[in-house]
């Protein structure tokens, strides 16, 4: 069923968007399907779908699905509409479009963050992207808070999550943390899906425990455990699941027990559908239940197991992520992960947020650098401790050269630490 005739099928009744004026999932599906009828030209077409505004953009998802062949999700970051699609809104009048006989359901396209590259498109089917939605009468009550825009994968699965399972959900993709708070505290929200790196915005704010959260997610970065201990003491009733999951990947799975890392045991054992492995670089591989994106063969071997390009290590029956391979630091031919160092960093206390990235070296290549966000006002002696720290837990080559103290750091599109050259902490 396309996402239209499932939200028809399944007839919520309440809110589907939290805004000033509040929106119903009646009102989306009749909204969608006065689109369709007025612009019957686009059907098995490509459209490119922009972000302006969660009830225009959730009104032509539900009508362009099923409806199109394939849809572009466009985020802010590319401006290149795909050459096969046609831009949505429409930036000027529709041009005349030639029959299509395509009839398979519409494929979905995502971009890559670009995180560590050049972003790409990775085509999914919209039932592989909602394969873990389960709607229940407790999801139903839920009251989430978009952290992402929805173009974005992680976006993509709040969103679905929302509609799929009755609940409602607000815009908080935008604005400073304050802001973003206050509209949470506005709606009441319950719900929020953030990457770490947003979590710790947020309680840098102060006032994340001004809201009464039942579901707390982590997904998009590493999850570590002094941040996972802190979300679970001041939300202690609630769920709290931290995410593995992918663009190429599509939906991975989730851990729940609040540890970091996930149970050793799972890379003998399938987790609903999806088996896992590692080779001998450390890299984790996946099997997902369908078959991925042809764009991603190089990545694919006989047994249909996708590399993720993850390096992960075996610790006390857990398996932790260390980063990604392609975004080592070569420090005289030792290999840091600068994931790996961060974490080390952030189980200091007064460090609220940590970011290590490399410097060119004449000598040994490159050295290993930290931008350090704290709340201390003494940060010669946060200084000496944390090299103090460093020393007791990581390699010489991994320890950082300089720390640097920043009062912000950047995050990209998707919430994640934005690990381009170029973005560095404001001081």
């Amino acid at each position: 069923m396309t996402l239209l005739q499932r939200l028809q099928h399944a007839d919520y009744q309440g809110p589907a968007i939290l805004a000033l004026t509040p929106v119903s999932y009646k009102q989306l599906i009749n909204n969608a399907l006065q689109l369709r009828q007025q612009y019957p030209q686009l059907q098995q077409h490509a459209v490119a779908l922009t972000f302006s505004d969660l009830d225009s953009f959730i009104t032509a998802l539900l009508a362009f699905d099923g409806w199109c062949r394939a849809l572009y999700l466009m985020p802010d970051n590319l401006a290149d509409v795909p050459s096969a699609a046609i831009r949505w809104p429409l930036a000027q009048t529709l041009p005349a479009l030639s029959p299509q006989n395509h009839t398979e359901p519409s494929l979905w396209y995502l971009a890559t963050s670009g995180t560590t590259g050049t972003p790409k498109w990775i085509g999914h089917q919209a039932g592989n992207l909602s394969r873990k939605v389960k709607a229940t009468a407790y999801s139903s009550t839920l009251r989430w808070a978009l952290c992402y825009q929805p173009v974005r994968f992680a976006g993509m699965q709040v969103l679905l999550q929302s509609l799929l399972s009755g609940a409602a959900i607000c815009d908080c993709s935008n604005g400073d943390m304050n802001y973003r708070i206050s509209q949470m505290q506005r709606y009441n929200v319950n719900a929020v899906s953030a990457t770490p790196s947003l979590w710790r915005q947020l309680l840098m704010t102060g006032q994340l425990n001004t809201l009464s959260l039942e579901q707390l997610t982590l997904g998009g970065e590493i999850a570590d455990q002094p941040l996972l201990d802190t979300l679970s003491a001041m939300f202690p009733q609630a769920k709290l699941l931290h995410i593995y999951a992918s663009t190429e990947a599509g939906v991975g799975f989730a851990v729940a027990d609040k540890q970091a890392g996930f149970p050793a045991s799972w890379l003998e054992t399938s987790q609903n559908g999806l088996s896992f492995k590692l080779d001998a670089q450390q890299h984790l591989w996946l099997k997902p239940p369908w078959e991925p994106d042809s764009s991603l063969a190089s990545r694919l071997d006989s047994e249909g197991f996708l590399n993720t390009e993850d390096v992960v290590m075996i610790q006390d029956d857990r398996v932790h992520f260390l980063g990604r391979a392609s975004g080592v630091i070569n420090v005289g031919g030792n290999k840091v992960h600068p994931e790996q160092v961060e974490q080390v960093l952030l189980q200091y206390p007064g460090v609220q947020q940590a970011k290590v990235y490399a410097k060119a070296s004449s000598v040994l290549g490159q050295l290993v650098i930290a931008d350090i966000v704290t709340d201390s006002t003494d940060t010669t002696t946060l200084q000496a401790a944390l090299l103090q720290h460093c020393v007791q837990h990581l390699q010489r080559y991994q320890i950082p050269v300089k720390l640097n103290f920043v009062s912000s750091l950047v995050t990209n599109e998707t919430g994640k630490l934005s690990r381009r050259p170029d973005a560095q902490g404001a001081s």
